[in-house]
């Protein structure tokens, strides 16, 4: 196991890049859930008004109007995309590329 160790970390030295290949794992590790805590403090009048308790449910429901389904749709992009995330796990791997 060592020896392994040891090899694998000769060859991330060597390298030039590191590809990270990751999917919903890595963001939830950030704190970006769709249900609990991050989803009643963004999506508060959406859970009163639609009786969501989730970010993912909206998905599979038809608002009554498409400003409804946009008002929904660009709150969800906003809070995941572009505010910071919880943990500054994206943060961490960026500041130790090379």
């Amino acid at each position: 196991m060592k020896q392994t160790i040891r090899q694998l970390k000769r060859e991330l030295e060597q390298t030039d890049a590191i590809l990270i290949g990751a999917g919903a794992g890595l963001s939830t590790s950030a704190g970006f859930t769709y249900k609990g805590k991050h989803f009643e403090e963004n999506f508060a009048d959406f859970e009163k008004k639609y009786g969501f308790h989730d970010m993912y449910s909206p998905g599979f429901f038809h608002f009554a109007t498409p400003e409804e389904k946009w008002a929904f749709w660009s709150h969800h992009i906003y809070i995941n995309r572009y505010q910071d995330p919880p943990e500054p796990v994206y943060q961490n791997l960026l500041k130790n590329e090379k």
